[in-house]
């Protein structure tokens, strides 16, 4: 059992880089977290894993002490919610496009007396280890609920969706940033006008006292990102990190001999 601990970090200033999931196998979200990845972060919008294998792959993160977060699909507020229930720690919101987008995001994801989420995080209380009334208590600061940032809709007003009462910040998308910004013309994480976006968001939201994250495609970018100013960061995906070390195992294999070693 771990309590919740990504607010107390960030609070603390610590950046969290943490691992992007896609697949369908619950103790990946274990592996990753004995990676020594700071979180883990399960995406159901463009990832495989049903309710039940995230709330699985959320139960195993939990046995290595790594918190989790989500991103659910679209219209995914109710999702959000449910995996709150199962101990998620972090929930995102895609395709937030309006005040009125984040408004619902809060009044689900947030207790009376900020929003209206209904009752029922047993297993949640369960995995932190907290008992029914210290939960209830804290919830509404420990569990960070983060709008996606990612249509000209919503970098045209991103300021009024930060201004949100009970939003706890905002995630970027960069690549649906960069479509959307040159109307379908460049899928560019560095297009001019997306990285203008994004040093506008990161100057408001830090006026705002609201966390930031940013998708990082590998651990360059996340160190990049982590430097202009984001809190959270994350990286991947799993199936690249499988790929990558599969192949770096491969070319080892037919390259040159190496140093003596086991005869095994």
């Amino acid at each position: 059992m771990t309590a919740p601990k990504l607010r107390k970090r960030l609070a603390n200033g610590e950046k969290i880089f943490a691992a992007w999931m896609s697949a369908a196998y619950p103790r990946m979200a274990e592996a990753l977290g004995r990676a020594g990845f700071d979180a883990v972060i399960l995406d159901l919008q463009h990832g495989e894993a049903s309710f039940g294998e995230a709330r699985d792959a959320i139960s195993a993160a939990h046995l290595v002490g790594t918190p989790t977060g989500v991103r659910v699909g679209l219209d995914g507020f109710g999702e959000a919610a449910r995996l709150y229930d199962v101990g998620a720690e972090l929930a995102i919101l895609p395709m937030i496009n309006s005040v009125e987008d984040a408004r619902k995001l809060v009044d689900t994801l947030k207790y009376p007396p900020v929003g209206g989420r209904s009752w029922g995080g047993t297993r949640a209380i369960s995995l932190f280890g907290s008992d029914v009334e210290s939960y209830r208590r804290s919830a509404n600061d420990e569990m960070i609920a983060l709008a996606m940032i990612e249509t000209r809709q919503a970098a045209d007003i991103l300021e009024d969706i930060l201004d949100v009462p009970g939003l706890d910040g905002v995630f970027v998308g960069p690549s649906d940033l960069s479509i959307s910004l040159s109307k379908g013309a460049r899928l560019d994480h560095q297009l001019p006008e997306a990285v203008e976006v994004i040093t506008r968001l990161l100057a408001a939201a830090k006026a705002r006292n609201k966390l930031t994250a940013i998708f990082c495609g590998n651990g360059e970018a996340a160190a990049r990102n982590a430097e202009l100013g984001f809190d959270i960061m994350g990286i991947g995906s799993d199936w690249a990190f499988l790929t990558s070390g599969a192949q770096a195992a491969l070319k080892a294999a037919r390259g040159s001999v190496g140093p003596a070693g086991p005869n095994y």
